[in-house]
Parts: structure tokens; sequence; C-alpha cells
């Protein structure tokens, strides 16, 4: 006659269930993350609800001038599904630094006075300073002022030349 699992196993496993669902925990409920892009005043840790200027709803939940929400290529995977801007990889306030999940590199500081110095990615010493067409550049096309090419992890945004402008005045407040 076959026996039924001892107390032990039952233990054991109970155990494994108990100690996967702290993982679970400890994962998704460990701090703020973005979520879903749902419109103005959506939610999310970086919904601001209501915004000064054009440029600064460009950046932080990527609407343009005619409440679209703004169109790119490339970039991380979340991107497309869970939606994000600038705000997502740059921080609130521009400096960058912060790891973006499925990413390859880390986002440099876009606040304009470090990109427009050529101090724009901490640790890598003097680089090329940008221009405000060097800018846009490199927000639409991807590309360093050096002419080389930035990382897949930031999406080649397809941006307005009136709303890139507004996106460079909402750069230049960012301290």
């Amino acid at each position: 006659m076959k026996k039924g699992p001892t107390a032990k196993t039952l233990w054991l496993g109970l155990g494994f269930i108990v100690l996967g669902l702290t993982g679970v925990y400890l994962i998704t409920g460990g701090g703020p993350r973005p979520v879903p892009f749902s419109g103005w005043g959506g939610g999310g840790i970086y919904d601001k609800g209501s915004y000064v200027s054009n440029g600064e709803r460009i950046y932080y939940p990527g609407i343009d001038r005619d409440g679209s929400r703004l169109k790119f290529s490339g970039g991380p995977h979340w991107l497309s599904t869970m939606g994000g801007s600038c705000v997502n990889c740059h921080g609130a306030d521009g400096r960058g630094g912060l790891s973006v999940m499925m990413g390859t590199h880390t986002p440099g500081d876009i606040r304009y006075p470090a990109l427009v110095s050529g101090k724009h990615h901490e640790g890598e010493g003097e680089e090329e300073p940008y221009t405000d067409e060097a800018i846009a550049k490199a927000v639409r096309f991807g590309v360093e002022p050096s002419g080389e090419t930035l990382d897949r992890t930031m999406p080649r945004w397809k941006i307005s030349d009136q709303d890139m402008g507004d996106l460079l005045e909402f750069l230049k407040t960012l301290k």
C-alpha cells in the first residue's frame, strides 16, 4: 500500500511556498515603480497631475502639444507596453544615473548645463558638449555630438520642432 506525503514533506513544501511569496512581495512591493500610462492625472510615481508648460508635459507623461502620446522607436521593451517618457530614465531632476530595467546603459545627466558643458555622463571625463541642434538630434535619432550612436536603451522620439523647442526650454529649468 502506498503512503501519502509525510508531515516533513508537507512542512518543507509549505516553507517553499512562503519563501516564494516573500520573494514576490519583496520584488513587487519593495518601493515605487512606474505604472502604465493612463492619461494626464492618471497616477504613477512621476505623474504631477498638471503641468506648467508643454515641455514639462513632454518630459513627464510624454504628451505633445496636441495632447497625443509621443511616438518613438527603440528603447526598452517596457516603454512600449507600460508607457513612459524622459522622466522614467533620467529622473524627475534630469540627473540620470537610474538603472533602466532591461536596459544596457545607465542614462546620463540631461540638465541643460550638463549637456552644453560636456559633463553629462558621470565618470566618463570630458565629452563633446551638446548644442540645441545636437540635443534634438540625440532625442530624435540617438546620435551623440561626436557622431557616435547612443545606446539602444535611448528611444528615438518622433517629436515636432515646436515640441522639441518646448522640451529644450524645460530642460533649461532643471537644476
